[in-house]
C-alpha cells in the first residue's frame, strides 16, 4: 500500500516531457477526428515537392518523425515505407497497427538503420521537433544512400515551444554537407496553424514565422 501511494506521488510530481505533450495533442486529435486521417499524405509528399507518385515507385522511403496517422500508406508502389518516430510504440494506443507501413520507434538523432538504406527521407513538419538538430541531420545524412532525395517542410522563425523547441532560420537547407539544393519554396502561416493548408492555398510569406519546403540531393 505505502509503495502504491509512494509511486502515485512520483507520477504526479513528474514534470511532463515533450513526448507527453506530443502524444496529448494526437490524443486530441484522435478524439476529435475518431480514426486519424492520412488521405492528405500523397499531396503532401508530392504536389508539395513538385514530384509525381511514381517517383516513389520502387523506392526505400523514410519519414523521420512520421506521427500516428499512417503517413506512407499512399506509397503503395515503394520498395519500403518505413515510419520513425520515439513515440511510436505508445502510438498503438492511436490505430497504428492496422497500417500497411512500418513504425519504428526511435529518435531522429540515433536512426537504427545502416549507411545509405534508403532513397527518399522525408521530415515533414519535425526537424525543429528534435532534441539535437545537428545530429538529427547527421543521421538523416548518413542513411541516405547516394543520389537519395530529402524532402523538408519545416516552420521556422518560430518561438520556441515543449513540442518544438528549437527556432530555425531560412537558411537552414542552403549549405547542408553532403546534400545539393536542388528547389525551396517560402509560405505564410495560417491564424489557424494549419501547415499543410497554409501550402495548398500557397499563401505568401510576408513577416514572422514561415514555411520552408526544400527538396535536396544527396552527394
Amino acid at each position: 500500500m505505502v509503495r502504491s501511494v509512494a509511486g502515485q506521488l512520483l507520477r504526479r510530481l513528474r514534470a511532463p516531457t515533450k513526448g507527453d505533450a506530443e502524444l496529448q495533442y494526437w490524443r486530441e486529435r484522435a478524439s476529435i477526428e475518431g480514426t486519424l486521417a492520412n488521405a492528405h499524405y500523397e499531396r503532401v509528399f508530392t504536389v508539395h515537392f513538385g514530384l509525381a507518385p511514381g517517383h516513389f515507385d520502387g523506392k526505400r522511403v523514410l519519414d523521420v518523425g512520421c506521427g500516428p496517422r499512417g503517413s506512407l500508406e499512399w506509397a503503395t508502389g515503394a520498395a519500403q515505407r518505413v515510419g520513425l518516430d520515439p513515440l511510436a510504440g505508445r502510438y498503438r494506443a492511436l490505430g497504428i497497427d492496422r497500417h500497411a507501413m512500418r513504425y519504428v520507434s526511435a529518435p531522429a538523432e540515433r536512426i537504427p538503420f545502416p549507411a545509405g538504406s534508403f532513397d527518399i527521407v522525408a521530415s515533414l513538419n519535425s526537424l525543429d521537433h528534435v532534441e539535437d538538430v545537428a545530429q538529427a541531420i547527421a543521421e538523416i545524412t548518413r542513411v541516405a544512400a547516394p543520389g537519395a532525395w530529402w524532402l523538408l517542410t519545416v516552420e521556422v522563425g518560430h518561438e520556441p515551444t515543449a513540442t518544438e523547441p528549437h527556432s530555425l532560420s531560412w537558411d537552414v537547407a542552403d549549405a547542408l554537407d553532403g546534400w545539393q539544393l536542388q528547389w525551396s519554396a517560402r509560405n505564410g502561416l495560417r491564424e489557424d496553424h494549419d501547415i499543410y493548408r497554409s501550402i495548398d492555398e500557397a499563401l505568401p510569406y510576408t513577416s514572422g514565422p514561415g514555411l520552408l519546403r526544400a527538396r535536396l540531393r544527396r552527394v
